[in-house]
């Protein structure tokens, strides 16, 4: 911590790690059901928690690397050593270390690069961008392949750039453990290969390193991928090279076709949408323009073979693009300098930043403070009213614990009994013949006005306040999704 007290930045570098913090606090649940059912779902099937019946298609064809559930797996081990077995108050560990760990590793890259920079504002535009952008805390709290893949990755990054850069840090070890780095990001997230051979070619092209450097960086690199495969082995009980398994799995027989298939250029109609215009537009200029303007950067060698692997690949989401985000708003800051070095439009200039800052407040403190998936918020409504007595619940057509036709083991309390029904009538006649005293019901739409004969029901959580429910504008009630538990009370 010592190089963000000497920065002259330090007071941005730490109000951004409050930042991340108080994001990681709140922001619960995933991003993207891989986050959750591919990482906590394995571990909690390695504590014993998770039938393998219950887990996804992936962990019977054996194509998800063991490297981030071993993490959680320890990590949970660790803490139940302690008494701490709330997994709610687990899953934020490990989003509050990711998220130190990622603000640790952006911090330190962004003091190593900023001296590239030759405008003072384009400096710190460059550390807004990477710290207080909209969506960066959000993203780089997540406990997902994609985050850890992007950190491990920049981290490598890095150290190779310190090695070169500054003579003072010319020890071999650097190289390894980049090296070592470059590994685990290929097994937190395999994709990142096509990254990693852009960074290949830079260091034989541009750099021209010698074959001692790059003897050090490979040797790392397989001790890490042996290391990787080790877990896998004694994760799935047996020899297992999960990144074949994964490439015949969806390239070759194309299962990763069966969630959709888009054309090459959807990821600009993507990340338009997605990072909230003028932002994004204003961004994919300067992403082009820097690197028009820097062609040969190390960042720009890495981005592009990787946005054209993803774009050749039919099944497009933006997640995929997470672990070149740094990359990427380094290449728009240095467009940005470029462009402020020219002294043109000035005017214009301020008044598109200023703009655009208006924007990006409100979003970043929504992001903030709000959850990634609602509907953890009710789990933990049902895990806390639970260690007080048992609980029952009766659903319609699905368990509430039901997720993308996958079964929440993770957040689940052994007192909670769910009940699922077909339809009202089955629960009106559930009621008629169990005759309880006081029982809870889910409503999946909040516009639902559910009676049944001799019970009278109060709802006694929503995710969200009873005033905005009330506010029923346009009758927007009638088109969301919105979960309500109630309870029934039997009338006297």
């Amino acid at each position: 911590m010592s190089f963000i007290f000497k920065s002259s930045y330090k007071y941005l570098f730490l109000f951004s790690l409050s930042i991340f913090l108080i994001t990681s606090y709140f922001s619960e649940g995933y991003l993207h059901p891989d986050e959750h059912f591919q990482i906590l779902e394995f571990a909690n099937y390695k504590l014993g928690n998770t039938l393998s019946t219950d887990l996804p298609w992936e962990f019977h064809e054996k194509i998800r690397p063991a490297l981030q559930p071993t993490i959680a797996f320890v990590i949970i081990k660790a803490l139940n050593i302690i008494s701490v077995k709330n997994p709610f108050t687990i899953a934020f560990i490990l989003r509050f270390f990711t998220a130190i760990l990622a603000w640790f590793v952006i911090s330190k890259t962004c003091l190593l690069l900023i001296k590239n920079f030759q405008s003072e504002i384009g400096k710190k535009i460059f550390l807004l961008l990477s710290l207080f952008l909209w969506f960066i805390p959000f993203i780089n709290v997540r406990f997902s392949s994609e985050n850890l893949s992007a950190i491990t990755f920049l981290g490598a990054i890095y150290l190779i750039l310190k090695f070169f850069n500054e003579s003072s840090s010319k020890k071999i070890c650097s190289l390894g453990f980049a090296g070592f780095l470059l590994g685990l990001a290929f097994f937190f997230r395999f994709q990142i290969a096509f990254a990693i051979f852009g960074l290949a070619l830079w260091l034989l092209i541009i750099q021209k390193v010698n074959w001692k450097q790059i003897l050090v960086l490979v040797l790392a690199g397989l001790l890490s991928i042996s290391f990787c495969i080790y877990l896998d082995y004694w994760f799935y009980g047996g020899f297992e090279l999960t990144p074949i398994n994964y490439f015949f799995s969806n390239i070759v027989e194309n299962k990763a076709a069966n969630w959709g298939i888009t054309p090459w250029w959807n990821y600009f109609n993507y990340f338009i949408l997605q990072a909230i215009p003028p932002i994004s537009i204003i961004l994919l200029g300067f992403f082009f323009w820097g690197i028009f303007k820097k062609p040969k950067d190390i960042f720009v060698w890495c981005i592009l073979p990787f946005l054209v692997a993803h774009f050749a690949v039919g099944h497009k989401e933006m997640r995929f693009l997470f672990p070149i985000v740094f990359g990427f708003i380094y290449i728009i800051s240095i467009g940005i300098d470029q462009f402020i070095i020219r002294r043109k439009f000035e005017k214009l200039a301020r008044i598109v930043f200023i703009i655009c800052v208006i924007i990006n407040i409100p979003l970043l403190i929504v992001k903030m403070i709000t959850p990634a998936q609602e509907a953890i918020a009710y789990y933990k409504f049902l895990y806390n009213t639970s260690q007080e007595k048992q609980v029952t619940l009766l659903c319609t057509e699905k368990s509430v614990y039901d997720l993308v036709g996958v079964e929440v083991n993770f957040y689940k309390s052994g007192n909670v009994n769910c009940l699922v029904f077909n339809n009202n009538d089955e629960i009106s006649s559930f009621l008629e013949e169990n005759k309880p005293e006081s029982i809870l019901l889910l409503e999946k739409k909040i516009s639902t006005k559910n009676n049944f004969d001799g019970y009278s029901n109060e709802s006694i959580f929503c995710l969200f306040p009873k005033w905005l429910i009330n506010f029923d504008f346009n009758n927007w009630q009638s088109r969301a999704r919105i979960w309500n538990i109630k309870e029934l009370k039997k009338n006297k």
